[in-house]
Formats: structure tokens, C-alpha cells, sequence
């Protein structure tokens, strides 16, 4: 039971990666998940980027095997074009408290683009869950545009079956920009 906990919390991993939503655990094995979030984008003048502002997120999981599972999200934002994208997440290594993963994933956005993610999850007690990890979206236009960021997130596991989250993405590159983004995944088996 209590190995259960940090499985489902973490599972939300693959649910939204990205921005918005990044823990290392994969789905446990045929169980689905549901994620609705809200986030709100700082436009700090990026260059090629004027989506500031809130955006609405709902991400849908679900674990093929024991270290692999699949994603889908649709993004709404208020001031810019929607946002879909499915991405791939495969546990790279796993101990009684720590995690290790990476994503890989294709979007609709501003461009077509491709979305990668090394991911690294942290749980000292069953019902928390601390993230840290590197972001990358390559946008595909006439030139390829490169967004980095470093998720920071805490996550809080209320049942088994329900957590809430919060994220800070930390812009690391030129063309990206602040998020903040709180939410809640709910897990079905």
C-alpha cells in the first residue's frame, strides 16, 4: 500500500510534461490518469513568444508496462494559440525514495515542435514528492527555435487515487519564460 502512494503520485509524471507538471514515476501498469491544471505564462518581452498570460491544461495517461507510459495534453491559452501534444516517458532507474526519468514527445503549437525531458523525483515521506529536472521544446519553423527550462515542483498526495501539484519552470534560455502552474491528477485503476 504505502509502495502504491509514491507509484500513483509520481505517475503523474507522464501525465503532463513539459512545462506545467514534471514527476519521474511512471503509470503503473493499465491504470489511466486525468489531469486538470491551470498555469499562468510571464511575458518578460521573450523574443517570438506572446502567449503571456493564463492558459487551461487537461492531460490524460496511461501505463503500457511497469516503466513506460504514454501522455496526451491539450493546452488553451487566453492569449495565444492551443497547444497539443503527446509524449513517451520510460523510467530510467528507480530507489526506495528516488526516481529518474526522461520523455520524449511531439506538439502542435506555434510550430510543430518536439518536447524532451530528463526528469529527477525526490520522496522523503509517502505524501510528498519534490522534482527537479531539465525541459527542452524545439519549435520547428523556418529555423529551429530552442526553449529551455528547469522545472521545480512539490507534489502532494492526498489518497491514492488524487494529489495536487505546484510548479515553477525556471526560464533557462532566451526564448523562454516564467510558469506557474498548480493543478490535480486523479488515477484510476
Amino acid at each position: 500500500m504505502k509502495r502504491i502512494i509514491p507509484l500513483l503520485f509520481i505517475a503523474f509524471s507522464l501525465t503532463v510534461s513539459g512545462q506545467v507538471v514534471n514527476f519521474a514515476k511512471t503509470l503503473p501498469q493499465r491504470a489511466f490518469s486525468l489531469s486538470p491544471s491551470a498555469a499562468w505564462h510571464v511575458d518578460n518581452a521573450v523574443r517570438l513568444f506572446d502567449a503571456g498570460g493564463p492558459s487551461f491544461s487537461l492531460s490524460a495517461g496511461y501505463g503500457i508496462l511497469y516503466a513506460v507510459d504514454l501522455s496526451a495534453r491539450y493546452v488553451y491559452y487566453l492569449n495565444g494559440p492551443d497547444y497539443v501534444g503527446i509524449d513517451l516517458q520510460y523510467l530510467l532507474h528507480e530507489s526506495r525514495f528516488s526516481y529518474f526519468s526522461a520523455m520524449a514527445g511531439v506538439h502542435r503549437w506555434d510550430d510543430y515542435g518536439l518536447d524532451l525531458t530528463g526528469l529527477y523525483t525526490y520522496s522523503p515521506r509517502y505524501f510528498l514528492n519534490l522534482s527537479v529536472g531539465l525541459d527542452m521544446d524545439f519549435s520547428f519553423a523556418s529555423v529551429v527555435r530552442p526553449r529551455f527550462w528547469v522545472p521545480l515542483n512539490a507534489g502532494f498526495n492526498v489518497t491514492e487515487m488524487i494529489f495536487f501539484f505546484v510548479e515553477y519552470d525556471l526560464p533557462v534560455s532566451q526564448l523562454s519564460w516564467d510558469i506557474f502552474a498548480v493543478g490535480a491528477n486523479f488515477i484510476f485503476r
